[in-house]
């Protein structure tokens, strides 16, 4: 399985830091989007941290002879590893506390793709022209939506949306959504921070990924300039992954 994979971070037009941060590891088929928060600057430290923690446990790590059970363990563990210095650093120095990030990671595996998720950033799959999210978010309007109690616009606009549930470095241990599916050739997978998805419907993320054809660079583009004139209120962050 041939892929293409590009990041691509954007400060907004309302932010004065960027707390978002990417990464890829080609070699290993990673690619991870992190959403800090946090006064001063502990929301950038904790994206940071997660990042850092999940790339370098991909660093050389080829993705031929490798498993899909492999690559999820991998992942959780280096993304509890995360959550352990995040919350550490977090506890130690007053100015960090509270600080957290979301983190969102897919892993191409041989013929599969492995997902990790915690908090509100979100993966998508556009297969066949359909765009279709494959991780759930941990958010108190996540919860409503799962249960079908609000609709897309309602919680895009809704006054609790920023409230999640789970991030890493709330808490001395995390609970990480693992799963992995078979991935197809003409897939594009996208990873996100919530300043896409906060003033983007996927309505119209189908409509700029589509518009780009097989264009990753174009397409990123596309994504965040649409949401920077939607208002741009957060920074905005995307991760694309093309199987061929």
């Amino acid at each position: 399985m041939v892929v293409q994979m590009v990041t691509a971070t954007d400060v907004g037009l309302q932010r004065k830091n960027n707390e978002d941060a990417c990464a890829l590891v080609e070699e290993a088929g990673l690619c991870v989007v992190a959403d800090g928060m946090g006064g001063h600057l502990g929301g950038e430290i904790a994206s940071n941290i997660a990042i850092d923690t999940v790339t370098e446990a991909f660093k050389g790590r080829p993705r031929n002879g490798q498993d899909e059970r492999k690559d999820a363990e991998l992942l959780t563990k280096c993304v509890k590893t995360a959550n352990k210095e995040i919350y550490r650093r977090g506890n130690a120095d007053a100015a960090l506390k509270n600080m957290g990030t979301t983190i969102v990671a897919v892993v191409l595996s041989g013929d599969y793709l492995v997902t990790a998720n915690v908090g509100d950033s979100r993966i998508y799959r556009l297969r066949d022209g359909k765009l279709q999210q494959i991780t759930e978010d941990h958010s108190w309007v996540g919860e409503l939506r799962k249960k079908n109690l609000i609709s897309e616009e309602d919680a895009r606009s809704h006054p609790l949306k920023n409230i999640i549930t789970r991030a890493l470095g709330m808490e001395p241990t995390v609970e990480v959504d693992v799963k992995w599916e078979k991935a197809k050739s003409g897939d594009i997978y996208l990873l996100c921070s919530d300043g896409l998805t906060d003033l983007i419907p996927d309505s119209e993320i189908t409509e700029k990924m589509v518009g780009s054809g097989d264009k990753l660079d174009v397409m990123s583009k596309a994504l965040i300039d649409a949401a920077n004139a939607a208002g741009g209120t957060d920074n905005i962050t995307v991760g694309l992954c093309r199987v061929e």
